[in-house]
């Protein structure tokens, strides 16, 4: 997916650790989140129903707008 490869590519950014790209669809809002090791990704997302890894994770959050998420 597009976000995926987004929230990769922000990763070289100088100084970002952890990027989350979000992006609507209908009345799905999908993130993708990413991180070089500071941050644990999956920690963040899970209780927003997400899951993935440390560096890798992803979530769904239906019913909701971008800004609301």
């Amino acid at each position: 997916m597009l976000a995926a490869q987004a929230a990769d590519e922000l990763l070289n950014i100088s100084g970002i650790s952890a990027s989350f790209v979000l992006y609507p669809d209908e009345d799905t809002v999908y993130i993708s989140a990413r991180s070089i090791g500071s941050a644990n990704v999956q920690m963040i997302l899970e209780p927003l129903g997400g899951g993935g890894n440390t560096a890798t994770a992803g979530a769904q959050m239906t019913g909701f707008t971008v800004k609301e998420a």
